[in-house]
């Protein structure tokens, strides 16, 4: 979480960064200056830019570096939670074992008792049809 914060507080730095460039670019482009004002104002703002372009670059391998390392760690949580999952999973299949064959007995059970009954059932049909 806090990775991603610290991206979005880069992301807005840059648009910050990139907007400032752009408008400063345009200002000096746009100006009613003579060709050798406008010359000597690119040449000032020169190491600017220069500073300015390092600095996005930096950014940007901060950035991509930060997104290698979420990456690395989203793929190491995730094997661990499927790890924890399928343990998970095993244990209950085990805790129920006893219960599944309980339930199963008790399912034999009910069976031997219907048919016990349906036996009764028929042979009293059969002896209320004999005695007419």
């Amino acid at each position: 979480m806090a990775e991603v914060i610290l991206m979005n507080k880069k992301a807005l730095a840059y648009g910050i960064l990139i907007g400032g460039v752009v408008g400063a670019a345009t200002a000096l482009l746009t100006a009613p200056l003579s060709g050798k004002e406008l010359r000597n104002q690119v040449k000032d703002a020169k190491g600017e830019w220069i500073r300015i372009a390092q600095d996005i670059k930096e950014d940007a391998m901060e950035i991509k570096d930060s997104v290698t390392k979420l990456s690395i760690e989203g793929k190491e949580i995730i094997k661990e939670l499927a790890s924890d999952v399928k343990l998970a999973v095993e244990e209950w299949q085990r805790d129920i074992e006893p219960n599944k064959d309980a339930m199963r007995e008790e399912m034999r059970e009910i069976q031997h008792t219907i048919a016990q009954l349906e036996q009764k059932l028929q042979e009293e049909k059969t002896t209320v049809s004999s005695s007419k």
